[in-house]
């Protein structure tokens, strides 16, 4: 009896002490300064709608640099620079003497500010996000076509760029004090040459604070 007395009051002083443990650490974590600067790179995936078409793109990456404002323990406002290699999009056709080959790779660079907001007094965040910056298409074509006894053909390289402005949504969870795991998803307008262009990206990629 004795012995069983014992066992609880043991195990009793271990819960305790766990749930105390458990505290601590969580109250560590949850209030713990964010601030500082950081460096994060994606995967993704892209797509360009111009003219009414939609072009889902190879996929793609990006890296972006920044530092995080602290605004209260649990809000944040972040400045960064980002580089996204978008993804290429190829186009192959061919039907008997006519032809017609595209290549397209699209880029962007520019700023970003964040607004984050750690939830629930937890290690898990949502922010809001605004770009601006500079998107690119580098597009290579090569073509046949016939047309009521005419040929028609064309073969060579042209760049486009122009200023857009793009808003999103991440969300994410800090593993460590360095190391954060983030989803996001943001669509993007630009025009060039009188044509507008709309992209879409979608991504997951790893943080590290230093």
């Amino acid at each position: 009896m004795n012995n069983r007395l014992n066992y609880i009051e043991i195990t009793d002083n271990y819960m305790k002490l766990l749930s105390f443990l458990l505290f601590i650490f969580f109250s560590i974590s949850a209030h713990a300064d964010k601030s500082g600067y950081y460096i994060t790179t994606n995967l993704e995936n892209s797509s360009v709608t111009f003219l009414g078409v939609q072009t889902d793109l190879d996929q793609g990456y990006n890296i972006k640099g920044g530092y995080d404002f602290p605004i209260s323990e649990t809000f944040y406002m972040s400045v960064e620079l980002e580089y996204n290699n978008m993804g290429a999009f190829d186009y192959d056709w061919a039907d008997d003497n006519e032809f017609a080959k595209s290549h397209i790779d699209a880029h962007f660079f520019g700023a970003n500010l964040k607004y984050r907001a750690y939830v629930f007094d937890s290690d898990f965040f949502i922010t809001s996000m605004f770009g601006y910056g500079y998107y690119y298409l580098d597009m290579d074509v090569n073509f046949y076509l016939e047309d009521g006894g005419k040929g028609y053909i064309a073969n060579g390289s042209q760049s486009r760029s122009a200023l857009g402005l793009s808003y999103g949504f991440e969300a994410g969870y800090d593993f460590t004090e360095h190391l954060a795991l983030t989803v996001g998803h943001n669509i993007a307008r630009a025009i060039m040459d009188g044509i507008g262009y709309d992209f879409g990206t979608s991504y997951l990629g790893l943080s590290y604070k230093f």
